[in-house]
């Protein structure tokens, strides 16, 4: 009996010795500090959705980056960006919708009307935290948006609707051609974005007493027989709000129009760079950055319940001199115009 309290004793003390180094060394283990640390600034995984490899959306999702920038958050550091584009293809928009849905991410930003769409429809029974921005019209898409009361939205939806600026620019257009009276357009009825920056069109056109000769597409390889169908209606001016196909077949149009001698406006200030002749609308970098603050604010806890659907147009004017001498005869920029103009192409 006394040899066995004798070995228990032993043991227990060795057991002790044990545990007591064992505690020692990991209450002194630098790497317990870093794992610490770890978890307390978890990495957050993000989707980025964009529909269509065009200028104003480029342009408006380098905005987007940059603005998480500002706000402490960077792919590679407290941020993990995962990037998708559907490049026009309304299907891949609704595959990568779904992808996305199962994935879990912490936030998913979608860029433009179509691709705001494709989420919201996969994201009805998972309803994933969803931003969105460079949308025309949100209310007008079809996701529950009101359009009287900012905080009537789906509870985890938000962001900032961009609606173009359609009545400014046709009077301005007016007043570079004071004798303007047709004006063609190409645009998508899929596309609810289009359809309601259309309306605005035929609206100031009546009142501007200019007739607005419209012709559908549905794909961009309709823009060149199309283009020139409204040629053929002795149209003075084409003009092209925020349609993503034509969009994608712009640089055609374009051409075309300029081979009939009249020249294009837009609605996107980027589209002076392929030709138009002046643009109004908004500021897509600027549009994209604020996006980003807005996201920053969703990961950083606050309720996406209580953030309204606000409008965001920070208006742009662009204008480009180097075409202009082709249409001096019909059309005149305005000499305020070029102060005025925050893109100007020489």
């Amino acid at each position: 009996m006394n040899k066995f309290i004798a070995f228990a004793r032993h043991t227990a003390l060795g057991l002790i010795s044990i545990l007591l180094a064992s505690g020692l060394l990991l209450w002194s283990d630098p790497g317990k500090e870093r794992s610490s640390q770890n978890q307390g600034s978890q990495v957050l995984k993000i989707a980025i959705m964009n529909f269509i490899s065009v200028p104003v959306l480029e342009n408006g999702e380098k905005g987007l980056l940059a603005g998480l920038a500002e706000k402490g958050f960077e792919d590679g550091g407290k941020l993990e960006i995962v990037r998708y584009n559907a490049e026009g293809d309304r299907a891949t928009a609704i595959l990568i919708a779904k992808d996305v849905v199962g994935r879990g991410y912490d936030l998913a930003l979608t860029l433009s009307t179509p691709m705001l769409q494709s989420l919201a429809s996969s994201n009805l029974d998972t309803k994933q935290k969803h931003m969105f921005t460079l949308t025309t019209d949100p209310a007008g898409a079809g996701v529950g948006i009101s359009r009287n009361d900012p905080l009537d939205h789906p509870p985890y939806m938000t962001g900032y609707g961009t609606p173009q600026p359609v009545d400014k620019l046709f009077e301005m257009a007016r007043r570079a051609n004071p004798k303007l009276k047709r004006v063609g357009v190409l645009w998508n009825p899929a596309e609810s974005n289009s359809e309601a920056s259309t309306i605005q069109a035929r609206a100031i056109c009546k009142k501007l007493n200019i007739e607005l000769i419209e012709i559908t597409v549905d794909s961009s390889a309709a823009i060149l027989e199309s283009a020139k169908a409204l040629l053929a209606r002795n149209v003075e001016a084409i003009w092209a709000g925020g349609d993503t196909v034509v969009a994608a077949g712009l640089e055609t149009m374009i051409a075309t129009a300029a081979s009939g001698g009249i020249p294009v406006f837009t609605n996107m200030p980027e589209d002076v760079q392929v030709g138009a002749l002046f643009c109004l609308g908004a500021d897509y970098f600027e549009v994209g950055r604020s996006g980003g603050h807005l996201a920053a604010r969703i990961l950083n806890g606050e309720d996406i319940a209580t953030i309204p659907v606000e409008n965001f147009v920070p208006e742009q004017l662009a204008i480009n001199n180097k075409v202009a001498p082709q249409f001096l005869s019909s059309w005149t920029i305005p000499p305020e115009w070029q102060q005025q103009a925050k893109k100007i192409v020489d």
